[in-house]
């Protein structure tokens, strides 16, 4: 069984291990020139595994796609149509802000109010529900854009599409820096991070957990010290600060796995 944080206010369970779905529908990691596109037989079966590790009264299991990654949250709509007794194991989280084509590897960041509303829209078109919703890349501007954050603010406030959560993924470090300094994250009620951030700037992490903000990681084994992965996984599972580790492992699940089991 998977180890679990209470992550909502009203003492909700998630498992500390979650899933990155990039991999679903776009090449990954970028530069992986053999990359081969999974068919939905292979996605139903990572999901299968994963979601037989969340018992029903033990949490739930974050699941973190976005419109950026091809046809990821296609796929995912169609697993828990087929699998609805399956939803209430998940935690589904998106993003927007992000358009990627998938013809030409290129990605356009679009952070209006009106992308925002056309965005969720088709994220709640393509899948079963979402609990979190993220700005996607996000940068001071759209932080600083009012009527975004508002908009955000009200669309969680009406549970549109099962909302419960909004939140900023954000990639690097200055960003993070520059956010916290400005003051521009009092809103957010979960920030999405690289692992390497969170361990290079204690200092920021301390000052979003004041605000509130919970805090989920990406990209863990992306570090360059030469860590082994097991060793990774182990030194983050220890820090009571962070709700989620998201993993984006195509190959190695039952490794991974076991990384957390045996953490507990």
């Amino acid at each position: 069984m998977l180890p679990v944080r209470e992550f909502g206010k009203g003492g909700e369970l998630i498992s500390l291990l979650g899933i990155g779905t990039v991999w679903f529908g776009r090449r990954w990691p970028e530069d992986n020139a053999k990359y081969i596109y999974p068919d939905e037989a292979e996605i139903d079966a990572y999901l299968d595994r994963l979601l037989n590790e969340i018992k029903a009264d033990n949490g739930s299991l974050m699941i973190d796609t976005a419109p950026a990654y091809g046809r990821s949250e296609e796929f995912i709509g169609r697993y828990f149509r087929k699998n609805s007794d399956l939803l209430r194991r998940s935690f589904i989280a998106t993003k927007w802000g992000e358009k990627f084509d998938i013809s030409t590897g290129t990605s356009t960041l679009c952070h209006s109010r009106k992308d925002l509303i056309g965005s969720f829209k088709e994220s709640i078109s393509r899948l079963p529900k979402v609990d979190l919703l993220y700005i996607h890349r996000t940068t001071c501007e759209v932080l600083e854009d009012k009527e975004v954050i508002a908009e955000l603010e009200a669309m969680r406030n009406r549970n549109t599409g099962g909302l419960r959560y909004i939140g900023a993924s954000i990639s690097t470090e200055k960003i993070l820096e520059d956010a916290i300094g400005k003051e521009l994250l009092g809103w957010a009620d979960v920030v999405q991070l690289p692992a390497s951030v969170f361990l290079k700037r204690p200092d920021l992490i301390g000052k979003m957990l004041r605000c509130g903000a919970r805090i989920v990681l990406n990209s863990p084994v992306r570090r360059s010290d030469g860590a082994r992965p097991e060793n990774i996984f182990r030194d983050l599972s220890s820090c009571s600060e962070i709700s989620v580790i998201l993993t984006g492992t195509r190959m190695h699940m039952k490794e991974v796995l076991g990384y957390f089991c045996s953490s507990k």
